[in-house]
C-alpha cells in the first residue's frame, strides 16, 4: 500500500486542475488514458484506441503495471508525477500530460 500512495498523490495532482477521473498522456506519440481501480491495484487504460487492462507489479521503486497488448507485454511504471511506457521490454517512452 505503501508504493501505491505516491502514486495516487500523483494521480490527483495530475488531475486537480480540471476534475477529471482520466489521466491522459502523450507517450511519444502513443495517445494513453488512465482510470485507477480504488485499490490502486488495477489500471483500465485505452492504448491508442485498444482497451488495456494493468495490474499492480512487482517494484523496487514507484509503481509498477503490467498487461499483455497484441501479444506483447506493455508496462506503464509511475514514479511521482512521472509516468514511462515500455511496449515489448524496448526503450523507454517518457509520457507527458496532454
Amino acid at each position: 500500500m505503501k508504493k501505491v500512495l505516491p502514486l495516487f498523490l500523483g494521480l490527483i495532482a495530475l488531475s486537480a486542475c480540471d476534475n477529471k477521473k482520466t489521466i491522459e498522456l502523450d507517450c511519444g506519440g502513443n495517445v494513453v488514458a488512465i482510470n485507477m481501480s480504488e485499490d490502486g491495484e488495477h489500471l483500465s487504460t485505452v492504448i491508442n484506441g485498444e482497451n488495456v487492462d494493468f495490474n499492480i507489479a512487482v517494484s523496487a521503486s514507484g509503481v509498477r503495471y503490467v498487461a499483455q497488448m497484441n501479444n506483447s507485454e506493455v508496462t506503464l511504471w509511475n514514479k511521482g508525477t512521472d509516468w514511462t511506457l515500455y511496449l515489448n521490454e524496448e526503450t523507454p517512452i517518457m509520457c507527458v500530460s496532454k
